[in-house]
């Protein structure tokens, strides 16, 4: 349903959701279907040709094949980690912080997410509407500007969380909850800025994986999980999948946001807590199974990833269902 007496832009993958108008005017809810998983998502109408997309994705992907569209998208990650797939097969990750430029003229062929869940945020801009807007014009904001800067016309960039921006962008995710249209509009012109004119807004550029390389470490991860009660060298692992051991922990890094072990240990700790919540098993045959000789350590480990003991975990789930947020991640 549209706002009545406005017309809104939209993305072409959008077109098929119902718009639900929220409690502003400004904003409105999108009701995007997904096929395994739940998604919310909102848009902010923040200037006539610019808008805030926020979405929060519990499921495993979201694409959708799209039309070539003029539209510019500054993606920011706030939760999750996002792949992307471009024509030529090579990968792009966007991790927690991260900071993804693109032009809707190159849309992705595919995407998907890596832990099964994403929460971040779209700063949209219709370059042809956004010319005529005064605000802009006053603090000299071009989107031609920008697409020259990054290059936009030949491809997509992905850079590195910096603490500068981050700072505007946790100011801006904590207005959502009663969203003010004029503190907004100031966090968007001063992100805009920051992209049009600062050169210190990035640490470092990500690069590319190719697709040959991304198969052959979610193979890895596959096999890595198969059986948790053995430790795996990774030199065997990297090897087994025609890897090098840097290629393996560079690339795995950069798919999933950590290390193999690091994800293991994380895997296995959300794997305990179904564990807990499920049945009566003691906490030790829990640890057993996990690969834990040691019931100490492996409380150690769970407390590190949950943010509590396995017992306290269960005691707190029995009295109240209250978890730490940490073990609300999915992990398939």
């Amino acid at each position: 349903m549209a706002k009545k007496g406005v017309t809104m832009q939209q993305l072409n993958y959008l077109k098929q959701d119902e718009k639900v108008p929220g409690r502003e005017p400004f904003v409105t809810y999108v009701d995007f279907q997904v096929q395994d998983g739940s998604a919310d998502m909102w848009l902010y109408d923040i200037f006539p040709g610019v808008q805030l997309m926020v979405a929060n994705f519990a499921t495993e992907s979201c694409f959708r094949d799209s039309e070539r569209q003029n539209v510019i998208e500054i993606n920011h990650c706030r939760k999750g980690r996002f792949e992307c797939v471009f024509d030529n097969k090579n990968y792009l990750y966007l991790g927690e912080g991260d900071i993804a430029l693109n032009n809707q003229m190159h849309p992705p062929i595919a995407s998907s997410f890596p832990l099964n869940y994403y929460y971040g945020s779209t700063i949209i801009m219709y370059p042809e509407v956004v010319k005529t807007v005064r605000e802009l014009q006053v603090f000299e904001i071009s989107v031609e500007k920008i697409v020259e800067k990054y290059s936009l016309k030949i491809g997509s960039c992905v850079f590195r969380r910096n603490m500068e921006i981050e700072h505007i962008y946790h100011e801006l995710y904590t207005n959502l909850k009663h969203p003010s249209l004029t503190f907004l509009r100031l966090k968007v012109l001063e992100l805009l800025y920051h992209f049009q004119f600062r050169q210190t807004v990035f640490e470092e550029k990500q690069e590319y994986l190719s697709g040959t390389t991304v198969k052959r470490i979610k193979h890895a991860r596959e096999h890595l999980i198969q059986d948790m009660e053995h430790r795996i060298n990774l030199k065997d692992l990297a090897w087994e999948h025609n890897l090098s051991p840097t290629q393996l922990k560079d690339g795995f890094k950069q798919i999933y946001g950590v290390s193999p072990y690091a994800y293991l240990r994380n895997y296995k700790m959300h794997l305990a807590t179904r564990f807990l919540q499920e049945s009566d098993r003691k906490v030790s045959e829990i640890a057993l199974e996990l690969g834990y000789q040691n019931p100490s350590k492996f409380a150690e480990a769970f407390c590190a990833v949950i943010g509590c003991s396995p017992s306290a975990y269960r005691k707190k789930k029995e009295m109240n269902g209250v978890v730490n947020e940490s073990a609300t991640i999915t992990f398939k």
